[in-house]
């Protein structure tokens, strides 16, 4: 059965204005000028914000999942629709961040009707 693949590719400003975001409704004050860094480490997907302040750097370090979870949250932030029952992962394409979106095919769209029948009946 086919399923769909929709691969995001936002630019690098859109990923760090997501990060923010995120940590900010988590209630981590993040500044929101560009950083002096923006590190990725290509096997495990972490990132790291690096602010210049005066004194020690401030370091702000998200896993692949909390990036993920930022990426989507700016997606909904940006207007820019992902199903809901979709899986989301995101991965390095040539050097971009990209939010792919699995979207299963019709045996689970099948499923998924079956569903909505008997909560109506």
């Amino acid at each position: 059965m086919a399923s769909e693949y929709r691969c995001i590719l936002l630019p690098w400003r859109d990923v760090r204005e997501s990060l923010v975001a995120y940590q900010r409704k988590r209630g981590i004050a993040v500044p929101i000028k560009a950083p002096e860094e923006f590190k990725i480490d290509a096997d495990t997907l972490n990132v790291e914000l690096v602010y210049a302040t005066s004194g020690r750097p401030e370091r702000y370090r998200f896993d692949r999942a909390s990036l993920t979870a930022a990426l989507i949250l700016g997606c909904k932030d940006k207007g820019i629709r992902l199903p809901l029952k979709s899986v989301k992962e995101t991965y390095l394409l040539d050097d971009r961040l990209a939010l792919v979106v699995h979207i299963a095919g019709p045996e689970t769209a099948e499923f998924l009707a079956l569903e909505l029948i008997n909560k109506v009946v």
